[in-house]
């Protein structure tokens, strides 16, 4: 199984895994959160991320959500996707996006059998003006 780690600028990890959790049950197998402290040093960041993607790869490598593109914990990454580490990596992480995953990760043998732009597109897809789309439905009821 290909391990998730979800990582982000205080503890936005750990309240995602927390949710996650009110879906998949307290124990989600190699799932794992690192979240950056303000007195954090980058070298000590480092160190944290190469032991949390060595204790979550099997094999099948790891997919990283990031909180935030161009921030420290998505910036750590490139270092480590430049060493040719089996891992992909997406920004802007949500809720959606972490379920969608759980729920296809069980088919998947491999990190590299992700599509990271119908992830994208499908976190996306949650995303929405309720207000909007109740006005449209209601708009298209009525001519019906």
């Amino acid at each position: 199984m290909i391990g998730i780690l979800l990582m982000s600028h205080g503890k936005m990890a750990e309240g995602m895994l927390d949710s996650s959790q009110l879906f998949f049950g307290e124990e989600i197998e190699q799932l794992k959160t690192l979240c950056l402290a303000k007195e954090e040093t980058v070298e000590g960041f480092d160190l944290r991320i190469r032991q949390t993607l060595a204790s979550l790869d099997e094999g099948q490598g790891v997919l990283v959500l990031c909180d935030l593109l161009g921030g420290t914990p998505a910036n750590r990454c490139v270092s480590l996707l430049s060493e040719g580490q089996k891992i992909r990596v997406i920004t802007g992480m949500n809720l959606g996006m972490l379920i969608e995953i759980l729920g296809i990760r069980p088919a998947l043998s491999s990190v590299d059998q992700l599509d990271l732009n119908e992830l994208a597109e499908a976190a996306k897809g949650g995303i929405v003006d309720l207000a909007a789309m109740m006005e449209d439905l209601e708009s298209s009821f009525l001519q019906e």
